[in-house]
């Protein structure tokens, strides 16, 4: 009973703690929303109307997404705690009936028979041993009855404690449902505050030119962070071959198929439609050509966004206009980049299998419409997605 009793302190204790870095990792969410509307309404005051305030409604946009997403997984794991919970409480009270049962029938037993049976016990006793025998059958019974007791306030404390737990969690779930409401609330006041901005500024040409100048960018940093992977494998294999383990495998599966014998083959990492695909196009405000690195591919806000396949999560970064970027790193220096991410779901640096969800479809920057940006690299070279998309 004692290490039931433990164990089942130590599990609540771990429930507390997981909720505990939830909620702090909401506070910072939170916090970080704070800070956009602040710099939001700053930036409103000053009528600076640019890509800029299009960037920050962008972020606040993910944030919230993201404080909602998190809401509602909290809204659900106390759900089905407070479902095994009342469980556990009808258990415990049926354990509790039958403890007591036993404690009432003995009581009865005790009244009835007790004395009279010590009496004749005590009269008919041909000898000492019969009189210890005795003795000891009383000191069983007394010590069953003092674990029966025993048991009883045992299973009435953990009933009691397992009532203010559900009481507890019923209360955070309705706390955590007010909030979610609130911030969907927020999210969609966003939205529509995007929606008119871009009303006001979709023609402005100026805007485009530094979209362009922000996609120019996001290419540089790309390639800076495939350039430091790269110099990263480069040093971990020479420390192999230094140590004489040139055939030793890295301890990731991203080695077991060769990335190249997939061209043509991958899947999508979104179920949608491409809008533009890779190569030089003429801007449609600009009226210059400008090169696409990656395939647009439209999709509906929310919709799933996969890996292509097994690989190591090498960056997890935010670029203007594109929203959250992920660039999965697949060895033998072959790389794939997802922007307009949100709801991320994977970690920096783990090892994911082809199909792993990494988030779903965003909607960041100046696009009419909800997509995911595509891209595949060799080592500094950027490929033509939809020769290796199935």
């Amino acid at each position: 009973m004692t290490r039931l009793l433990l164990i089942t302190s130590f599990v609540l204790h771990g429930a507390v703690f997981a909720q505990s870095a939830e909620e702090v990792e909401l506070e910072k969410l939170r916090q970080e929303v704070k800070t956009l509307e602040k710099n939001l309404h700053e930036q409103v005051v000053r009528e600076k109307q640019t890509i800029d305030t299009v960037e920050k409604l962008d972020r606040k946009i993910s944030l919230e997404k993201e404080i909602v997403g998190k809401l509602a997984a909290n809204i659900n794991r106390q759900k089905k705690r407070r479902t095994k919970l009342e469980r556990q409480r009808v258990t415990l009270a049926r354990r509790l009936d039958k403890v007591q049962d036993i404690f009432a029938q003995r009581m009865v037993s005790l009244y009835k028979n007790g004395r009279i049976g010590t009496l004749e016990l005590l009269i008919n006793a041909k000898n000492v041993n019969q009189m210890l025998l005795w003795a000891e059958y009383q000191r069983r019974l007394a010590q069953m009855d003092a674990r029966l007791i025993s048991s009883i306030k045992t299973r009435k404390a953990k009933l009691d404690s397992s009532d203010k737990e559900v009481a507890l969690l019923l209360e955070k779930q309705h706390q955590s449902l007010r909030e979610k409401k609130l911030n969907q609330k927020k999210l969609e006041q966003s939205r529509q505050a995007k929606k008119k901005l871009l009303q006001k500024i979709r023609r402005d040409k100026k805007v485009y030119v530094q979209q362009v100048a922000d996609y120019l960018a996001s290419i540089k940093r790309i390639q800076k962070i495939i350039t430091e992977s790269e110099a990263q494998r480069e040093r971990e294999e020479k420390a192999r071959r230094e140590n004489n383990d040139i055939d030793l495998q890295p301890a990731d599966f991203t080695r077991d198929y060769d990335f190249k014998a997939l061209k043509g083959k991958l899947p999508w990492p979104v179920v949608g439609k491409v809008i533009r695909k890779y190569g030089p196009y003429k801007h449609p405000v600009l009226k210059t050509v400008t090169e696409n690195i990656g395939v647009d591919i439209k999709a509906g806000r929310g919709t799933p966004v996969r890996c292509v396949a097994g690989g190591k999560v090498t960056a997890i970064t935010w670029q203007r206009g594109r929203g959250n970027l992920i660039i999965v790193n697949h060895s033998d220096g072959f790389y794939t980049v997802y922007t307009h991410v949100d709801q991320i779901i994977v970690k920096l640096q783990e090892n994911i299998a082809a199909g792993t969800a990494l988030g779903v479809v965003g909607e960041a920057g100046l696009d009419k419409d909800p997509l995911i940006h595509f891209q595949v690299w060799q080592k500094f070279d950027h490929l033509n997605p939809q020769e290796w998309l199935e």
